[in-house]
């Protein structure tokens, strides 16, 4: 008899399908192949689990996409409406506007409003990038979250992993471990955001089965260091968005953020000595 685990799991690859898959065509015999149920039937599921429809999820995952590239590329609009899967640059205005009230044009043009919402920055030194590195492909263990990311609720999926580490041997003071942060709060309702707890997984672990595993892929990314407790790193990401993207030649790219927590719970016990590598997709 199939576990609730199992079926979660299986509805999370649907997940990952439809993320990886949505500008192109989502293919309903790849859905009931990973889903193991009928389309009829996945569709009813993913409504009762995520709270929206497949075809909701879809549509929100261009606009979405859409509203990034808007804001954070100099990309044109008719260049992202095929980007993002959408025919022509009517059918994406339409979409976009019914999402969000305006047109992607009118959302382009009230950038500075929506990004920089902090105004009390510091008026010192510029906020620069430590680094520009790219970052290989990791196979990862993993779970994942769906709510507001200052949720204590994520704290306790941390702890969740890290026992199913234990039960595989795996060092949790020794492994990476990091945070993808699949949606970004000034654009995604706040209950919709997603996150993922991920822990890098050693060569030589065998017997995943029964575990969510996946590979991250290699992207390029700008490297911040966050020094301080998690409910703080809010401050850095003010700094990210409020000055180094108004300074930046780069381009941040549409793939989620990640979180490598260098030094957590498991290598002290202050909050204040934590330190978090904040990773921002760069547009190759």
């Amino acid at each position: 008899m199939k576990s609730k685990y199992d079926y979660k799991e299986r509805l999370q690859q649907v997940k990952e399908y439809l993320r990886a898959s949505y500008a192109n065509t989502v293919e309903v015999k790849v859905l009931e192949r990973l889903s193991h149920f009928s389309y009829r039937n996945l569709q009813r599921i993913f409504k009762g689990y995520f709270g929206e429809t497949i075809g909701a999820y879809i549509t929100r995952l261009k606009v979405e996409s859409c509203a990034k590239m808007v804001l954070f590329s100099k990309v044109t609009i008719t260049e992202i409406a095929y980007e993002v899967g959408y025919s022509d640059v009517q059918a994406l205005s339409k979409a976009f506007k019914k999402h969000f009230g305006i047109s992607p044009s009118a959302y382009r043009d009230r950038k500075e409003e929506l990004v920089f919402k902090q105004k009390t920055q510091s008026k010192g030194m510029s906020f620069v990038q430590d680094r520009v590195e790219v970052l290989p492909a990791k196979k990862v263990m993993y779970m994942t979250y769906k709510g507001s990311y200052d949720s204590e609720e994520i704290e306790e999926l941390w702890q969740m992993i890290d026992q199913l580490a234990v039960e595989k041997q795996i060092d949790t003071t020794a492994s990476e471990s990091f945070g993808i942060i699949w949606d970004e709060p000034i654009i995604t309702e706040d209950m919709k955001c997603n996150y993922d707890a991920c822990i890098v997984i050693p060569e030589d672990t065998s017997d995943l089965k029964k575990y969510q595993i996946k590979e991250v892929p290699s992207q390029k990314y700008a490297v911040f260091t966050h020094v301080g407790s998690y409910k703080t790193i809010s401050n850095t990401y003010d700094k990210i968005f409020g000055q180094w993207i108004f300074q930046t030649d780069h381009e941040i790219g549409i793939t989620p953020f990640l979180e490598f927590y260098t030094k957590h719970s498991s290598h002290t016990n202050d909050e204040n000595a934590f330190e978090t590598e904040i990773f921002v997709p760069l547009k190759e």
